[in-house]
């Protein structure tokens, strides 16, 4: 699959796109982005699930690290449904991604360029349940790097602390913070299940993913509690039931972390519940959610 990447406005090939080597956002890590899902829908049309929002966070994002973007959310919400039209793919990950393009040895920038391109990848398919260990590396502290927004600078630690549980047979890791609390997994949200009830971390020390606030919102609508907790992962073993979620990953159980089996190994009741909810909506199953989607 190699459709064509939108880039400051004009479509290009996607085996003629270049970026230089010495490009500031390469060297120093400045690079903001999303990844943002898009299915099949039942009426056999392309449905990219809450791209308002992504949008938003993309340009939040631009603020905290101070990188200016020159499109407004209206064009950047246009130009994504473009590049998707354009492509003719029904279900694909959207990457939106801004940087400084010109060369520039300098940690400052200065004034150099900002570009953002827009590109899509092909879907792969995801675990039905993941295995997790418990990574030595820590969250970044947000004294030191803006966690609240989506750079790539950011990823470093979660990049490595997976690498690592691949190696060692695992599918993911979970990262705590400096304080030993559950924070998150590399790339998603984590959920514990407690008596019938949802718990995760609360915002302040993790990206709040629009998975994360989707799953907290569905609870409401099918009566189960959900509370923003610190815990620990003593804690995270004994639970009832343990998911991840994240855009591209949905809702995806976890039966075992390091050498603890969750709900003996199986999927639970709630996460099954949620998961087939999340499913039906970003699909277009659910006619209450409809304005959560934007058909191509």
């Amino acid at each position: 699959m190699s459709p064509d990447i939108w880039i400051d406005g004009e479509f290009l090939p996607w085996d003629k796109v270049s970026v230089h080597p010495f490009c500031h956002s390469l060297q120093r890590g400045a690079t903001l982005f999303e990844s943002i899902d898009c299915l099949e829908a039942g009426n056999g049309r392309a449905a990219i699930f809450r791209l308002k929002e992504h949008i938003l966070r993309f340009l939040n994002s631009s603020e905290i690290i101070g990188i200016p973007l020159k499109y407004s959310a209206d064009e950047l919400f246009r130009a994504v449904v473009d590049t998707v039209a354009r492509s003719g793919l029904k279900a694909c990950t959207i990457r939106p991604l801004a940087y400084y393009s010109d060369p520039v040895f300098d940690i400052y920038p200065g004034t150099s360029k900002v570009s953002v391109a827009i590109g899509l990848g092909e879907r792969r398919p995801h675990k039905d349940s993941l295995i997790m260990n418990i990574s030595g590396l820590k969250k970044i502290d947000s004294r030191s790097m803006p966690i609240k927004a989506k750079v790539s600078g950011n990823y470093i630690a979660p990049m490595m602390a997976k690498s690592d549980a691949v190696r060692d047979g695992f599918d993911d890791t979970i990262i705590l913070d400096h304080d030993g609390y559950v924070a998150e997994g590399a790339t998603s949200n984590i959920f514990i299940v407690e008596n019938g009830g949802l718990v995760t971390a609360p915002g302040e020390k993790i990206l709040q993913g629009i998975t994360r606030d989707t799953i907290i919102d569905l609870s409401k609508k099918l009566d189960i509690r959900s509370s923003l907790e610190l815990f620990l992962p003593e804690r995270l073993k004994k639970a009832d039931e343990v998911f991840m979620c994240s855009s591209g990953m949905g809702v995806v159980p976890v039966t075992r972390v390091d050498d603890t089996e969750i709900n003996g190994g199986l999927p639970g009741t709630v996460t099954s519940r949620l998961r087939t909810y999340y499913r039906d909506i970003t699909t277009g199953k659910i006619p209450e959610f409809e304005s959560w989607l934007t058909y191509i």
